[in-house]
């Protein structure tokens, strides 16, 4: 029996390494420029005020805005409970230079950057001559539980889709929360004016969810009542079984 255990732990930590190895051979190197060189699919907006701009959609996707003045490299991730760190994954990459050029992911490269990918990350790494720049690209996310970790310290703002809200507080939230809400053209867009290390999430809600959402309740509370005045009906029946059969019966059990 400890024999068997043996090899199957070894197995196991065998199966575990070859994963490893695997995993660095297909996510390690460069991203290619057929990614990077996809089209956006919102206009990046370049001239926000803030350090990180958010755009969110509801075809589960977003854009990400990032001023990299005086910044060397970009390590972009994501923490999961049990794969550790895992490399972002983006696309329809740009950088605005400082005299507002846009290039795409293959212009990017031939001027000296460079885009690369690792088990743990994905590196954004800006040439010296590229000074007060703007990274933009696209992203999966979900405007009913976005999230993401703060890669640069700074003013942030989050703007949500036309009709989604955070308002509700059972099904609404926003972290920091030292943030303000205003309405630009219809969307509700939510502004920190400084975020420095950890996350910003923020989970909305569309607000026609609300009457769904009510009317779930309300089933919900007509079923426990249902349920409870069964059951009482049940017991007081198998109490005057009892009673027939000349049991004692305590009320009060």
């Amino acid at each position: 029996m400890n024999r068997r255990f043996v090899v199957a732990t070894a197995l196991v930590l065998l199966l575990v390494a070859s994963s490893g190895c695997l995993t660095y051979l297909n996510d390690g190197g460069e991203v290619g420029n057929e990614t990077l060189d996809a089209e956006p699919p919102m206009e990046y907006e370049f001239d926000a005020d803030r350090d990180a701009t958010f755009e969110l959609s509801t075809g589960n996707q977003y854009t990400a805005v990032y001023d990299v003045s005086d910044v060397e490299e970009l390590r972009l991730y994501r923490q999961t409970p049990y794969m550790g760190d895992q490399p972002l994954e983006f696309e329809a990459f740009r950088y605005r230079t400082a005299d507002g050029e846009v290039l795409n992911g293959s212009e990017f490269r031939a001027r000296g950057g460079e885009v690369d990918r690792t088990p743990d990350e994905t590196w954004v790494r800006f040439p010296d001559d590229m000074d007060d720049g703007h990274v933009a690209f696209s992203s999966a996310g979900s405007p009913r539980r976005f999230t993401t970790l703060a890669y640069v310290d700074g003013s942030y703002a989050v703007t949500l889709p036309s009709g989604f809200s955070t308002d509700f507080p059972v099904v609404g939230h926003v972290s920091p929360r030292d943030h303000e809400i205003e309405t630009v053209d219809g969307r509700d867009r939510i502004t920190w004016e400084s975020v420095e290390g950890g996350s910003v999430v923020v989970q909305s809600y569309r607000e026609t969810d609300l009457l769904v959402f009510g009317v779930i309740l309300a089933v919900a509370l007509v079923a426990a009542v249902v349920g409870t005045a069964y059951f009482r009906r049940q017991l007081e029946a198998l109490r005057e079984q009892r009673r027939e059969l000349g049991l004692d019966v305590d009320d009060e059990e």
